[in-house]
């Protein structure tokens, strides 16, 4: 039996939207559920999958979520609507196992469900459209560089990101200057602050308030 645990603000709808999908599977069964992960987690359950929605109503970001997961071990199926492309890539790069739209058909939930369960990789057709929209913008970032860059390009200071990662501030500078070096080797030259800036936000790093954004669109 894979054991599957639910994170969604909306966790009861899609708790009984899943068991619906999963009855006729006895072989997949919904173990734990919460609406944030850190509640997941707080239950110290044990569990094979995670299907975490994009976007949560704690404000917080799909990197942060399927990284607190994949650091207990747990891989992460997004489920997802399929709009807010900068965090569908947000979450691909955090290492996600996989995403599924909410709209598609119970049979492919389940089987998405099955596969990301068993190690596999799974990524729908549109979804797949929109993680290949810009890959050479963005350069493969580790996820140490990944959080600088997205410090950094959210107004942070060589210093303030030092003291909040418990870096040195060189430490920090050298990291700003292999992150240059990596756009520069696909192409973007010199990147003034504003430009990276942008650039990460095109390359999905830079971590925004999406939950106020959404609310308050």
């Amino acid at each position: 039996m894979r054991r599957i645990g639910v994170v969604d603000d909306q966790r009861d709808f899609t708790v009984s939207a899943l068991r619906s999908y999963l009855s006729p599977h006895p072989e997949l069964k919904i173990t734990a559920a919460a609406e944030t992960v850190p509640e997941l987690l707080a239950l110290e359950p044990e569990l094979d999958l995670v299907v975490l929605d994009l976007l949560l109503g704690d404000g917080s970001t799909p990197f942060d979520n399927v990284a607190a997961l994949d650091a207990r071990g747990v891989p992460a199926l997004l489920f997802t609507s399929g709009e807010e492309p900068e965090l569908v890539r947000m979450a691909a790069r955090a290492g996600a196992r996989g995403m599924v739209k909410k709209s598609d058909p119970p049979t492919t939930v389940v089987a998405a469900i099955r596969a990301a369960a068993n190690g596999e990789s799974v990524v729908s057709p549109d979804l797949a459209t929109v993680l290949d929209a810009d890959p050479a913008f963005a350069p493969h970032l580790s996820p140490q560089l990944q959080r600088v860059l997205a410090l950094y390009a959210a107004g942070e200071s060589e210093r303030d990101i030092a003291e909040i990662m418990e870096l040195k501030p060189n430490t920090v500078k050298a990291y700003l200057g292999r992150i240059r070096a990596q756009y520069a080797e696909l192409g973007h030259d010199n990147l003034s602050r504003s430009e990276l800036k942008r650039a990460a936000r095109l390359g999905a790093f830079v971590r925004r308030p999406w939950f106020q954004l959404r609310r308050e669109s």
